[in-house]
């Protein structure tokens, strides 16, 4: 790059051809792109100069490749395929080109709040340059060595200092029609207030150039990839620990994105950024779109990542139907490449497109039940079916003891629970015959004193008592749906087996609810919450929870 900065501003070469150089990703592209321009003695002559002026033990590697292989030195040619530059001929116009110390002068930083633990020798080693660039407020260098990533549109990011002393990363995009829109795009996001948390990328300041946008964000320690890399070498409860904590980061970014009407439209695990206190943040919103008011789709331009595209995204065409669904089946897909290590729910690159079309997938490189549920809600191939993303953040896979515990006792008291034993009667004998909810009560009810708690629950008349006694029905047919084929399906004989102090009403039901108001009851008398107890069924807690959701139940206590 410094030696295509110089031929630039030479003028020989153009601000399309100098655009093509600055998007290649390697050095061997952007060389490739240099070289079919040199269609001139003029270009060839100012090359061969910046090449001993500035690559002199490269200039003279191929010259002895050259000369082993018969070619003469004083032709100036090599063996390379890459490089066949011919020195200037003797009648050749004479090209003075300025060295890149003759280009730039010194600048000046003013101070530089030190905060990167992992960039920090770097940013000190960019100060001693003596062919720092200044683009506004902007401090930088356009060399390999300070290139820290590169977005999905190919843009390149650098680190560097802000003039008040900031570390940043800059963006550099582009001038193009496409690229324009995008960048407008992203600043639109990265000014907007609903989107200041400390789970978005934080926005510094921007700067326009004469052939590229300068977008500068806070510097972060990492990207996700990098990351996990990272925690490869840490220890295994601490790993946990913190992929737990980045996937719900990741998530609570997604959340102000979605409250404030925005579909990310390229989550992946580039986007994702670890800063200094190890916090996660989602970032590159130029594809993200805002949902008009009243709203819940986008239909735009197909755009994302192969890999990391929603099943009804890859049904569709050049135009796509976004929602908010769509972020959270591959936040799901993101969730479990945190959790196992890297790996893909829907496959590696060969298959993956096709089992997202397909909905087939496999979740068994993470051990955590709660985990995989999670995972497989979000990536139902009906997007329908899919959670918003406050009900993936309240999943009980984030939940701690605490929560376990007040959940345990607030649903456990709830009247619907508490006299889940006669409820339970009550709808069988309605079901086996054509009697009204109130006498099925009473039928069903021996004690008195409960028999009027659920009258009371019914109310009056009996179209209301019809209603009510429906969404009861319901929560049996719910409680007995999620038992089946679940590990506490016999719960009653394996609490006695293992803690036969434990006091078990015999007439409670042998489901979900009935465990919940055993363990309850457990919990209250005996002023201590033995979470051992459900941990033999680690399924226990994701049903209770599935069937809250299916009840309309609130579960979201503080």
């Amino acid at each position: 790059m410094p030696i295509a900065d110089v031929m630039r501003a030479v003028t020989i070469i153009g601000s399309e051809t100098y655009s093509k150089i600055h998007a290649a990703p390697t050095h061997m592209e952007k060389m490739r792109e240099l070289l079919k321009t040199l269609n001139s003695d003029k270009a060839k002559s100012a090359l061969y100069s910046l090449l001993k002026d500035q690559q002199i033990f490269l200039v003279k590697e191929l010259e002895r490749k050259g000369v082993q292989q018969g070619i003469p030195r004083s032709s100036g040619q090599t063996s390379s395929k890459l490089l066949k530059i011919e020195s200037p001929p003797q009648h050749a116009e004479t090209v003075q080109v300025p060295t890149i110390e003759q280009k730039t002068e010194k600048k000046q930083i003013p101070r530089w709040n030190k905060s990167s633990k992992r960039h920090g020798t770097k940013l000190e080693e960019l100060l001693k340059e003596t062919d720092i660039e200044k683009v506004g407020n902007l401090y930088f260098k356009k060399h390999e060595k300070y290139m820290i990533s590169h977005s999905g549109s190919g843009a390149q990011v650098y680190i560097g200092l802000s003039e008040d002393g900031i570390e940043v990363a800059i963006k550099l995009i582009t001038k193009n029609p496409k690229n324009n829109k995008d960048f407008e795009n992203e600043l639109n996001h990265l000014q907007d207030l609903k989107l200041e948390s400390q789970y978005i990328v934080r926005y510094v300041t921007f700067e326009v150039g004469k052939d590229f946008f300068y977008l500068a964000n806070r510097l972060c320690e990492y990207d996700l990839v990098d990351y996990m890399d990272y925690l490869r070498v840490q220890e295994q409860k601490d790993k946990d620990n913190a992929l737990r904590k980045i996937v719900k980061e990741m998530l609570l970014g997604l959340k102000v994105l979605h409250d404030a009407g925005v579909i990310h439209r390229d989550i992946k695990p580039r986007n994702v950024l670890i800063d200094v206190d190890k916090r996660a943040r989602l970032a590159d919103f130029g594809i993200s779109r805002k949902l008009e008011e009243g709203k819940t789709t986008v239909y735009t331009d197909r755009a994302g990542t192969r890999g990391w595209e929603a099943t009804e995204i890859l049904n569709q065409s050049e135009k796509g139907r976004y929602k908010k669904s769509s972020d959270i089946q591959v936040a799901g897909m993101l969730t479990y490449y945190i959790l196992s290590d890297g790996k893909h729910p829907f496959g590696d690159e060969l298959c993956c497109e096709v089992n997202i079309f397909k909905g087939e997938y496999s979740l068994d490189d993470v051990r955590d039940k709660k985990a995989t549920d999670l995972v497989e809600w979000m990536i139902n191939k009906d997007q329908n079916q899919r959670p918003p993303v406050h009900k993936v953040l309240d999943n009980p896979y984030f939940w701690d003891d605490k929560r376990y515990e007040e959940v345990i006792k607030k649903l456990g008291d709830r009247h619907e629970v508490q006299y889940y034993i006669g409820i339970s009667e009550a709808c069988k004998i309605k079901k086996t015959e054509k009697v009204l909810p109130a006498e099925a009560i009473e039928r069903a009810c021996r004690k008195q004193k409960v028999k009027a708690k659920i009258l009371e629950m019914l109310g009056e008349t009996e179209e209301v008592q019809g209603k009510t006694f429906e969404n009861l029905s319901k929560l049996c047919d719910y409680s007995e749906n999620y038992t089946k084929g679940k590990t506490f399906n016999q719960w009653k004989s394996e609490l006695k087996d293992r803690w036969p102090d434990i006091n078990i009403d015999k007439d409670t039901p042998e489901d979900l609810i009935g465990l919940l108001r055993c363990i309850r009851n457990d919990t209250v008398h005996n002023l201590k919450f033995d979470k051992e107890r459900l941990d033999h069924f680690p399924d226990f807690f994701i049903s209770l929870y599935r069937l809250t959701t299916d009840m309309g139940w609130d579960c979201t206590w503080s």
